[in-house]
């Protein structure tokens, strides 16, 4: 839906440009982020099983040729379709650094817009690893406690702000934004908690759904804000997608059990569509705008959107098959023989 923002600058007027108008105030841009981080937690954390031999040592190896292979092959499509076609320089030091996926805590511009979120992830991973040696990382507690104060240390700075009152603390931007997410992801680790039936004592099953509560509250009383007191739509891209979020992904938990054949293939493709859909739609835009396409030139909003669609699913299809799917089963072979190597041998006896 986010794509819509970028097409509807050259479409074709039409009704589907109402698409335009929703983003706008809902920032589908930041909604699909707070969900796929919420997925993380959910997914990830359970991962890591208690009294598994060389788990955190599978874990790594298993992710890393997960996130990587197919991550290193998307930067450089997204060099030639973000910035060759459309004449912007950037750095031989800045691609070199992307390489890392660490790329902005280093300073440098990421390839594309969306790695800033791998680079979350990635200290979710180290976060995990950390918790699980101490046996902490299924401890509804410490999650509670997690999320609680990872929210607070950018949530309370902005109620005090707007009450007149300057924080004590305050932490940059970016860390701010980092510790928000790291909330929303062990907030997801918790609900998985919830969502398998595990014993949760009642403070902790009640914090699963207040994160909700508490989110949409803010969201509410942000739009009011919005409508009657300050127009800046800054508010509504912070508070609304949060609280649309967290409440999209527990529904979506709660009740949509996906069955459907071709669903559960866009899912199993879905971080090849999440590293590759910019490529395509700049390339449909590049092609329509400066490309001078004739045929591709005067679509509306919505067939723009269903072009980049096909053409994202199409290309993920390929890239899954060819390079993720290799690499995911080369990290499992690693994992697996050197857990084997990890095991205690198995004592000789004798009759």
């Amino acid at each position: 839906m986010h794509t819509s923002e970028h097409f509807v600058l050259f479409a074709a007027p039409s009704i589907q440009d109402r698409l335009n108008d929703i983003s706008h105030f809902a920032d589908f841009g930041r909604l699909g982020v707070v969900i796929f981080f919420a997925i993380s937690g959910f997914v990830i954390p359970s991962s890591l099983k208690p009294g598994q031999p060389g788990a955190c040592r599978e874990f790594l190896i298993k992710r890393l040729f997960r996130l990587y292979p197919i991550y290193w092959i998307s930067i450089p499509f997204g060099l030639v379709t973000f910035w060759y076609l459309w004449g912007k320089e950037i750095s031989l030091a800045t691609v070199f650094w992307n390489l890392t996926m660490v790329q902005e805590a280093l300073g440098f511009t990421s390839v594309q817009g969306q790695y800033w979120t791998l680079q979350t992830e990635l200290v979710f991973y180290g976060l995990c690893v950390m918790l699980f040696l101490k046996g902490w990382l299924h401890s509804t507690y410490v999650l509670c406690a997690l999320v609680a104060v990872l929210s607070a240390l950018c949530l309370l700075p902005i109620g005090l702000a707007f009450i007149g009152h300057l924080s004590p603390y305050t932490l940059p931007p970016a860390l701010s934004t980092l510790a928000l997410n790291l909330g929303v992801m062990f907030w997801g680790a918790l609900f998985r908690i919830w969502y398998d039936k595990k014993p949760m004592p009642a403070l902790t099953r009640l914090a699963v759904f207040g994160f909700i509560v508490v989110w949409s509250a803010m969201a509410a009383f942000a739009v009011a804000y919005y409508l009657l007191v300050n127009g800046d739509i800054k508010i509504l891209h912070f508070f609304v997608p949060y609280a649309l979020g967290v409440a999209v992904f527990a529904g979506l938990a709660i009740y949509g059990k996906v069955k459907a054949p071709w669903l559960v293939w866009l899912g199993t493709i879905s971080y090849s569509m999440y590293l590759f859909h910019p490529v395509v739609f700049y390339s449909l835009s590049w092609l329509a705008q400066i490309g001078q396409v004739q045929w591709l030139q005067g679509w509306t909003t919505g067939a723009y959107m269903l072009a980049s669609l096909a053409g994202t699913i199409a290309l993920s299809s390929l890239t899954y098959r060819y390079i993720e799917q290799p690499a995911m089963r080369l990290g499992n072979a690693l994992a697996h023989s050197r857990a084997r190597g990890s095991m205690p041998p198995v004592p000789l006896t004798t009759g």
